[in-house]
């Protein structure tokens, strides 16, 4: 059980130094003026970004899903993990899709203030960093407003950890008893990762657009009339802006994720990883206990 939210947690911090450069393209071109555009296509908006403010650049907002994201996937796949085994049939296609879709449902409440803070410090209208956005936002608005596009965000999340883990169970099945290669674990979470994005991309647009929408005046009161307003301002196009980048970043932070999480559950499982957190738990528990006790015979001869 511990093995799932460790295995996830290690995976999801590998996947975010490989693609969070690709996201910061993504979220300037999917919230950039359709009228007046400021990057022609993904490589121009990455140089741009890069020669204007170098390196720190394009990893800027990085900390917030860095640590979050790592608790993001060490709940998706701890969640994941625990539900299939509660299932009569957890090697069915339909188990895996399930459970997916519920660590999606769950992973919501803790995704959205995180990326609402990122996508606003991203567009350089949010704070300093995330955790100055966040501060901000809850000193204003409460926390209503840290939870802004809380159900666009579900509605993107069900659907795409449902297809996520479909995709990938489906490519690495086999009828046989031999092992899956690690070069099959990274084409499957790549095209897995390309998959679930592909199918929720346009909500992650209008995600976005709402919850940057206050930064610096607000027109949108609902995720829906931001839906209706863009696609009668921009077009029917204006849902899939940014969808290059967002695909390209997909497959090699899957890749890598779902690699990350398989060979870190496989070793782990080979040297009983339940067994030593359970032993170091207790050895911590009999050291705070001494630890206790000698203070308290301290503060009792100190009383004499």
């Amino acid at each position: 059980m511990a093995l799932d939210f460790f295995a996830g947690c290690l995976g999801g911090g590998a996947g975010i130094v490989v693609g969070h450069p690709l996201d910061t393209v993504k979220v300037c071109l999917q919230t950039q003026n359709a009228q007046n555009p400021k990057y022609k296509n993904t490589f121009h908006c990455l140089r741009s970004i890069f020669e204007k403010q170098g390196v720190r650049g394009i990893y800027r907002g990085m900390s917030s899903p860095l640590f979050g994201v790592a608790g993001i996937n060490a709940i998706v796949f701890g969640i994941y993990g625990n539900t299939l085994r509660c299932m009569k049939n957890p090697d069915s296609l339909m188990s895996h899709t399930l459970a997916g879709s519920f660590a999606g449902f769950v992973q919501s409440f803790i995704c959205c203030p995180m990326e609402l803070a990122k996508t606003r410090v991203q567009v350089g209208g949010g704070g300093k960093d995330p955790w100055d956005c966040l501060k901000k936002i809850y000193g204003r608005k409460g926390v209503r407003g840290v939870f802004k596009g809380l159900n666009v965000t579900m509605l993107r999340e069900v659907p795409a950890f449902g297809s996520y883990f479909f995709t990938y169970e489906f490519l690495t099945k086999r009828d046989d008893e031999l092992p899956v290669s690690t070069l099959s674990m990274l084409m499957a979470g790549g095209i897995a990762g390309v998959v679930s994005w592909a199918l929720v991309y346009p909500i992650d647009v209008i995600k976005s657009r709402y919850q940057i929408d206050g930064v610096v005046s607000s027109k949108y009161t609902s995720s829906y009339q931001c839906f209706v307003d863009s696609i009668r301002t921009d077009g029917v196009a204006c849902l899939f802006r940014g969808l290059s980048p967002a695909l390209i970043r997909a497959f090699p932070v899957n890749a890598v994720t779902f690699t990350v999480v398989t060979w870190v559950m496989k070793t782990l499982n080979n040297v009983e990883f339940e067994t030593t957190v359970k032993d170091t738990e207790c050895k911590l528990g009999q050291y705070a206990d001494v630890m206790i006790h000698s203070t308290a015979e301290y503060t009792a001869f100190l009383t004499l």
